[in-house]
């Protein structure tokens, strides 16, 4: 190779002479160093992924919190004199209709009123009812139930209305027209006595739950039979619209024999 001289200064190096049987090369990284190029690459869009994928979590994360807490702090379900509607304020929930009212006295009373020869237990509505209630029957219809007679009643819900009593405006108060019917043995034979009731409920709100989806508990009870049925009866009229419930007034001891 000889280089080329053009001043006293200055040497330039010759003119590469392309070779057809050797063309030219790329730059290229040298092969050891490829795959940790390209495990580079990959691991960064796998970083962008768990980035978009972690703030999307974030966000759920975020709105699941929201909720959570504006369902804990959620207002209490109360019952107001307006068209007979369970509601929160500004939002309808539950519609207290006749039928609801009607399903929950009939499933307290056939529990609470009905004995059979050894078995009375009214525990499957505790929480329906209120604790003086729960034991006026207990004591009232366990020995019944226990007795040497072998006596059975059956219990029959025929009409409910709702009952006006002012006297005690705190509470929703129901009267119902039942059937009641006493089967025992007396001296070896059958006898069975019925008759035709007028049983006033006293309800009042309390939480709901899932065995009391309602939120209605039995305080107290009032029966009356003959005449005095009739002039309870005559008291009464359609259900349209609950009574408001006040908490802040509860009556004292509304449990009375049955």
């Amino acid at each position: 190779m000889k280089l080329q001289s053009t001043t006293g200064h200055e040497v330039r190096p010759p003119e590469h002479e392309h070779d057809v049987h050797y063309p030219g090369r790329k730059l290229r990284l040298p092969a050891f160093l490829r795959p940790i190029w390209e495990w580079k690459e990959d691991l960064a869009i796998v970083n962008t992924w768990l980035l978009i994928i972690g703030s999307l979590e974030g966000v759920a994360l975020i709105l699941l919190g929201i909720a959570l807490w504006f369902k804990v702090h959620e207002p209490t379900r109360v019952i107001v004199d307006l068209p007979g509607y369970v509601v929160w304020p500004k939002t309808e929930l539950l519609q207290l209709r006749e039928e609801l009212l009607r399903t929950f006295l009939n499933q307290i009373g056939k529990v609470i009123y009905e004995v059979s020869p050894g078995s009375y237990e009214i525990q499957q509505v505790v929480d329906k009812i209120s604790p003086g209630i729960a034991k006026v029957f207990r004591d009232y219809y366990g020995p019944i139930a226990t007795g040497r007679n072998a006596e059975r009643i059956v219990w029959t819900l025929r009409e409910i209305r709702r009952y006006e009593d002012s006297k005690h405006p705190g509470y929703l108060t129901i009267a119902g027209k039942c059937d009641r019917a006493r089967y025992r043995i007396e001296n070896g034979a059958q006898e069975i006595v019925s008759e035709q009731i007028v049983i006033v409920f006293y309800l009042v709100q309390v939480p709901n739950t899932p065995t009391n989806p309602l939120g209605l508990r039995l305080e107290g009870v009032e029966e009356f039979k003959g005449a005095e049925a009739d002039k309870a009866w005559a008291l009464t009229s359609p259900i349209v619209s609950p009574d408001l419930l006040k908490k802040e007034s509860p009556l004292g001891a509304m449990e009375k024999h049955p």
